[in-house]
């Protein structure tokens, strides 16, 4: 396996940052962007890298291959007082890089992360049938809570994404 490094973002990553968002939005029907869909402007992503910096509970990691994003993985913690305590997870990967422990690399970071953070709960929204991810997910110790019905809409037709947490301090 050619050699992947995974940091985390930085502001100069934005428009490559928004390259492949545009690129791996386009590859599945699994993002909640479809291809070319991710329109937000240059300095709103700077703006969000800095925030999660300025953050005491999120984190944007990228994995690059020959200095190209092939990866991404969120942690966006809830700000405010009586949630503070949990995250939202997100995490894409580039199509050609799919069953390459990618994912799960990012994830063991993440949860990582998010332990020397102090968080309790890391809540994520997956699509249904995307059966790999669930996985995954399962793998690093994430449970169903629930159930979004006709939640997703790719390619006219209406799909339900599963609710999954990760206890951190029980």
């Amino acid at each position: 396996m050619e050699n992947i490094l995974i940091r985390e973002a930085q502001i100069e990553d934005a428009e490559e940052m928004i390259s492949y968002l545009n690129i791996v939005g386009g590859e599945s029907d699994n993002l909640m962007i479809g291809p070319n869909g991710f329109n937000v402007p240059v300095e709103a992503v700077k703006r969000r890298i800095q925030a999660s910096h300025d953050s005491d509970n999120s984190i944007i990691l990228i994995a690059l291959s020959e200095d190209k994003i092939i990866a991404r993985a969120e942690l966006a913690g809830y700000q405010g007082g009586r949630l503070h305590h949990n995250a939202k997870f997100s995490i894409s990967v580039r199509k050609d890089y799919w069953n390459m422990k990618i994912g799960t690399r990012l994830m063991t970071e993440i949860i990582e992360s998010a332990k020397q953070m102090n968080l309790h709960n890391i809540d994520l929204e997956v699509v249904a049938d995307n059966k790999a991810a669930i996985a995954l997910y399962h793998k690093m110790g994430f449970s169903d809570i629930g159930v979004y019905k006709n939640y997703w809409f790719a390619n006219n037709v209406y799909k339900d994404a599963i609710l999954m947490q990760k206890c951190l301090q029980e």
